[in-house]
């Protein structure tokens, strides 16, 4: 059944609408109703990396800084891995 995005493809596995589909792992993490059968090994998959960055016209470059630290604190990465994303150290 096509649909329109990852969690178009959440909702209909959770309401019963298909048997199964392809979502990120994070993606399912977040749902009490799906069960994950099958992961694609890291090395098997895309490599899907999130960039953070301050934009340079920022006009809250503080405000910038202090989420790119947080992003990179230990607390965070802890969040980032318990929702099965894969941190960079």
């Amino acid at each position: 059944v096509p649909v329109q995005d990852v969690r178009a493809t959440l909702a209909a596995v959770e309401a019963g609408n298909v048997a199964a589909g392809f979502v990120y792992k994070t993606d399912a993490a977040v749902s009490r109703e799906v069960k994950i059968v099958y992961e694609v090994p890291l090395s098997e998959g895309p490599k899907i990396i999130y960039p953070v960055a301050i934009v340079r016209e920022s006009k809250r470059k503080d405000a910038a800084r202090d989420f790119l630290s947080y992003v990179r604190s230990p607390a965070a990465k802890a969040v980032f891995r318990q929702y099965g994303f894969v941190v960079l150290d």
